[in-house]
């Protein structure tokens, strides 16, 4: 099967390539089956909020906030068929895990990024050399040249990645990109939760991709970010209060949130964390890592920092360890501005894992890579510059997502 899906992806490159440009000294970007949904959600429905020309943080914006509010509990994605909630599939296995072997790598550029094109350029580069796909999806012309550039600057090697486009509102692939679960016949099954209000193109974008590769796709009735959920491949589960609090129109209690994971998931067991007070997408990447079957890095914040969300990351912990997991301790940067650096916020990748660092506060830096390297033995730990990205509340994890085996 593995060999199946790696060629599925390689299917859809290719029958995209029908319809793209033919310029042979560039010839990868190509349009990415844009026909593959039989309805799309109107446009004048929401405010128009995407473009190459933006950049949207990875919480949601006071606008989003209060369009959502306004919407008096009415989404009208529930009218359309590519966005409705489905009935649980009843053929999932598992959601392969956060440290698992990788098949593909996919990132979502839609232009707007512009000052963090470097950045994704390092990212790409350290990561499509560990995977025999790496996916880039695009929103025009002019965004793939602007993050070609950058990788050429960076001596990124291009043939690797296939550049696909794609209407997209942001670059946070990891929160609403598609989360491929391994069903109990050996195949694969798409799940798409739903994003945030607002960000139409982003929703599909699981269901689009499913489309396109040939595979089922199920969409849970739960609104939820994939940064809001990791799997250590075994059947265990994390994820924050968040989800309750963005699900409280629902009524859902937290038993009910455990049961939604568990039939879309295969999630035996969900361990529902604190989020960290004052951090705005509420994610458990933001302190938490899964390493492992039943292992997880878990942030560690000074008291001379933050006593706060050191109470935090200290409950984190105890439940984790409670739960059955092997805890390992790893150094939280300076929040003082407001902006919520993260070393958990990182990217195993095959044989190697990529390490969001700040230029702001290396304080802890050479401990915090000490930390993964005992907790990734014989892998290769790759730093990578994350000081401005972080200040849109995201970081490696968040603009990336894998397709594991």
């Amino acid at each position: 099967m593995r060999a199946m899906w790696v060629t599925g992806l390689a299917i859809a490159a290719a029958a995209a390539t029908a319809c793209g440009p033919t310029d042979e000294l560039e010839p990868k970007l190509r349009e990415g089956s844009p026909d593959v949904l039989a309805e799309v959600l109107p446009r004048e429905l929401f405010t128009p909020i995407k473009g190459d020309g933006q950049m949207l943080p990875a919480n949601k914006t006071a606008a989003e906030t209060t369009a959502q509010i306004k919407a008096d509990g009415y989404d009208p994605r529930d009218s359309y068929s590519s966005y409705q909630f489905t009935s649980a599939p009843g053929d999932v296995d598992y959601l392969p895990g956060e440290a698992d072997q990788t098949q593909a790598l996919l990132v979502g550029w839609p232009g707007g990024a512009s000052t963090h094109s470097t950045f994704f350029a390092q990212l790409l580069k350290a990561g499509a050399s560990q995977v025999k796909t790496t996916v880039v999806y695009v929103t025009s012309s002019s965004a793939y040249n602007q993050l070609l550039s950058a990788l050429y600057k960076v001596g990124a090697d291009t043939s690797k990645m296939s550049f696909l486009q794609m209407d997209l509102d942001t670059i946070w692939m990891r929160d609403y990109g598609p989360l491929v679960t391994r069903t109990t016949s050996g195949g694969y099954r798409v799940i798409d939760m739903r994003y945030y209000y607002g960000r139409w193109d982003d929703d599909v974008v699981p269901t689009r991709l499913a489309k396109a590769w040939g595979v089922p796709v199920s969409r849970p009735p739960i609104d939820g970010e994939g940064g809001n959920f990791q799997s250590d491949g075994a059947g265990r589960c994390i994820t924050t209060d968040h989800i309750l609090t963005q699900n409280k129109g629902y009524g859902y209690t937290s038993q009910d949130i455990r049961n939604i994971f568990k039939k879309y998931l295969g999630c035996q067991t969900t361990v529902i964390l604190p989020s960290l007070y004052g951090e705005g997408t509420g994610h458990v990447d933001m302190y938490n890592t899964i390493t492992g079957p039943g292992e997880v890095l878990v942030g560690q914040y000074s008291q001379y920092d933050d006593p706060q969300n050191a109470k935090v990351v200290d409950q984190g912990a105890a439940m984790l360890k409670a739960a059955g997991f092997k805890v390992r301790r790893v150094p939280m940067p300076t929040n003082y501005d407001g902006n919520f650096r993260s070393y958990t916020n990182s990217l195993a990748i095959n044989n190697a894992v990529l390490v969001p660092v700040y230029s702001d506060d290396q304080r802890y830096e050479s401990q915090a890579l000490s930390v993964f390297q005992q907790a990734y033995p014989g892998r290769s730990i790759i730093p990578i510059d994350a000081t401005k990205i972080i200040t849109w509340a995201g970081a490696i994890h968040c603009v990336t997502m894998t397709i594991g085996n």
